[in-house]
């Protein structure tokens, strides 16, 4: 009797560390500081997805850890759809079928060490895609289109009144 109390008092108090539920993941929203070990498995969740769009998923992490990440999307818990090995950082594009979807990503340790890595530090990201374009690209392109030509107009007029200016001195 005392033994059946102990395993069920134990299991009761290892339940919490064994069970982890998935971490939900905002829309262009990046978590940073996520750590895995050789093996492990971290499932996320995406919330209030819009079906046939086209999403992109981010796993990066440093290139001077030698670990592969897989991925894989599933549309409920634990359900396993085509996965795909991570270099240092990729992205995954994937339609949803529904409006929520789980992501798991897992960790492997790929040097030839006799002693692995303690963990590997790394950050998930996703946003939607338009045109083959992710949605945070648009910002930049915008501000490129108002920063370089602002840029040649600026260097024109310093490279003018500079000219006069030498030129003025000379004379």
């Amino acid at each position: 009797m005392i033994p059946l109390l102990l395993t069920l008092l134990l299991t009761l108090l290892l339940l919490p560390c064994t069970l982890t539920l998935p971490t939900e993941v905002e829309e262009n929203t990046a978590l940073y500081h996520e750590q895995l070990v050789h093996g492990e498995s971290r499932q996320y969740v995406l919330h209030n997805l819009t079906p046939g769009e086209l999403y992109e998923f981010k796993v990066s992490y440093p290139a001077t850890q030698p670990f592969v990440f897989t991925i894989t999307f599933s549309d409920k818990l634990a359900e396993v759809i085509p996965q795909r090995k991570l270099l240092d950082i990729e992205k995954e594009e994937f339609v949803p079928g529904g409006d929520t979807l789980y992501v798991t990503v897992t960790a492997h340790d790929n040097r030839r060490a006799i002693k692995r890595a303690p963990h590997v530090s790394y950050s998930v990201y996703y946003e939607r895609v338009y045109n083959g374009v992710p949605a945070q690209a648009y910002k930049l392109i915008a501000w490129l289109c108002l920063l370089v030509p602002g840029a040649g107009l600026l260097s024109q007029w310093i490279f003018r009144n500079w000219y006069e200016t030498k030129h003025e001195h000379q004379s």
